[in-house]
């Protein structure tokens, strides 16, 4: 990825190596010469990172947003820019997208006077000190949702810019806490990322995968491409594995491997190992699969899972941040290792009702953190309209 830290030499050779390559757009947005959407209205300053899932966030709250204020023009800045950027956009009104400015004084100026917000918005990712600094001296105030706050500082001081901060877990809220901001600023946690979960999913991908058979179908998300080998090697000397399918999902794939993306629709050969080479597959994955393993998890895979309503196991190292206290102990296992994967989906297998149960708690969760997002969105969109 392209450097947007405040360095200022570091930057400058990222601008020089995009425009070499014709990455003009990049090159120029890392410096601050944004153009401003549209010609009259009240401009909202909305910025993201790298990260496509909070980009796809930052779309839908920049659709609710424009919704309700017909008069508002919003600028959403990223810093990786998606290929279907433009089918996620689609249908949002007065908005404009382009790569954002670096962190350096220089570039944060220039993108403060040439868009003259009236306000400013992080979504995702950390607060960087330098955006965070400038907007303190152009006197612009600022929203944080789902966003981790900078490292505390020596000398807080207070509250500015921040007109209000919605994080999406509760270790998120802590750590805003050390910030020293007034208690109307920092509001309770809330994971706007379950609204734009996809809920409802037609069970159609189990019986084409499947066919007429009865056999199971397992999926592993948030793999490191390194383990792969690994992975396929325990699949297949497993004793159960040619009567079942295994779907691992990973950023980069092995040659040996089917990618889901090219699959024809038809029955896939009991035993089979498979690819998850898009994300666009998890919902259907996940209303699918007999048992699911996680071996890394984001806010918006955390939802999907969950609304699936399948047996869900992590490995120990994740760390699940929740926007309410529950404990996830009694149904959600952490096996260690291949093999107590394995047995846990065997034992998935075998025992439905348990595995419906477990299933059920964890779809149970996702609706009320989803109706609590739900009912706290009108007034994060009553504090824009009052703007």
């Amino acid at each position: 990825m392209s450097y947007y830290g405040g360095n200022f030499w570091r930057a400058r050779w990222s601008s020089w190596q995009d425009a070499r390559a014709g990455r003009r757009a990049q090159a120029n947005g890392r410096w601050g010469f944004l153009r401003a959407p549209g010609e009259r209205g009240p401009l909202l300053w909305l910025q993201t990172y790298a990260d496509a899932e909070e980009l796809q966030l930052a779309l839908e709250l920049a659709r609710a947003i424009t919704d309700k204020r017909r008069d508002l023009r919003v600028a959403l800045t990223f810093e990786e820019e998606p290929e279907d950027l433009a089918q996620m956009a689609n249908g949002i009104p007065r908005l404009g997208l382009g790569f954002g400015p670096c962190d350096h004084p220089t570039a944060l100026r220039r993108s403060l006077e040439r868009l003259r917000p009236l306000r400013a918005m992080t979504v995702g990712g950390t607060v960087r000190p330098g955006w965070q600094q400038q907007l303190e001296r152009a006197g612009v105030s600022a929203l944080a949702v789902a966003s981790e706050p900078q490292a505390p500082r020596a000398a807080p001081a207070g509250s500015a810019p921040w007109e209000a901060i919605y994080p999406r877990s509760l270790g998120q809220w802590q750590r805003w806490q050390t910030q020293g901001l007034r208690a109307t600023v920092l509001q309770a946690p809330v994971d706007f990322a379950s609204l734009i979960t996809i809920a409802q999913v037609e069970p159609n991908f189990r019986s084409l995968a499947l066919g007429s058979r009865s056999e199971a179908l397992f999926w592993v998300t948030g793999l490191d491409p390194r383990d792969l080998p690994a992975w396929i090697s325990a699949w297949q000397a497993w004793p159960h594995h040619d009567e079942a399918l295994l779907f691992l999902e990973s950023r980069v794939g092995l040659d040996t491997l089917p990618a889901l993306s090219r699959w024809d629709r038809s029955p896939l050969t009991p035993g089979s190992v498979v690819w998850v080479d898009s994300p666009r597959w998890r919902p259907a994955l996940a209303a699918a699969a007999t048992a699911i393993h996680a071996e890394a998890l984001s806010p918006a895979l955390t939802w999907q899972l969950f609304a699936g309503g399948r047996p869900c196991s992590m490995a120990p190292r994740v760390e699940l941040e929740l926007p309410t206290t529950v404990d996830l102990a009694p149904v959600l296992v952490r096996p260690s290792g291949h093999a107590e994967v394995l047995s846990y989906w065997w034992d998935m297998w075998r025992d439905a009702h348990g595995a419906r149960e477990r299933g059920d708690a964890l779809r149970r969760l996702f609706w009320q953190v989803r109706r609590e997002a739900g009912a706290r969105l009108p007034e994060l969109l009553q504090r824009v309209f009052d703007w």
